[in-house]
């Protein structure tokens, strides 16, 4: 499976809620190989089981993210099915830049992720049509209240990102899926 580097803008909370999970993992990965090492297992072992089991217990980011992001795609606002999008259409979507849409109340920070490129091929069809018509209407010449009523339509990949985030990129939003 290829996979494609993406660029977010996520909200500050999501980028703190990401850095103290990575430090949690750092924390809890080093107890785990102690532990190991208390039962006997030499520091190489210990090394080797801890990359077995990692995947699992402490997942990248990255896999968080896709896994967010598959759920936030599979909700019925979104889930399709999609046409696919044309080559023109691919090429729109792949631009840097900011699409109209709702300003986020903070600023955001950027971040970069790993994702399959099916995924993004995924979020990028389902972002755009359930945009087209709202974009296809934005424009400067709108009125601030009609603007504002477009932009609410407007779903782009980043923002999809971001509610996908909010709404399944937590620890405890993990373990209950495992329930």
């Amino acid at each position: 499976m290829t996979s494609v580097q993406i660029t977010v803008s996520i909200t500050p909370q999501q980028a703190g809620r990401f850095n103290l999970r990575k430090k949690r993992h750092k924390i809890e990965q080093a107890e785990y190989l102690k532990e190991l090492e208390r039962e006997g297992i030499g520091p190489r072992a210990a090394r080797v089981q801890l990359a077995l089991v990692r995947p699992d217990t402490w997942p990248p980011l990255d896999a968080v993210v896709a896994s967010a992001v598959r759920r936030r795609l599979a909700e019925p606002d979104l889930a399709g099915p999609w046409e696919p999008l044309t080559t023109e259409e691919e090429c729109e979507m792949k631009l840097s830049g900011r699409w109209p849409g709702p300003a986020p109340e903070v600023r955001l920070v950027e971040r970069n992720y790993l994702l399959p490129s099916e995924l993004v091929k995924e979020l990028r069809t389902a972002s755009w049509r359930v945009s087209a018509a709202a974009l296809s209407q934005y424009g400067p010449n709108l009125g601030t209240a009609e603007r504002r009523r477009l932009a609410e339509l407007i779903h782009s990949p980043g923002r999809i990102i971001r509610q996908a985030l909010d709404r399944y990129g937590r620890p405890e939003q993990e373990e209950s899926e495992d329930e």
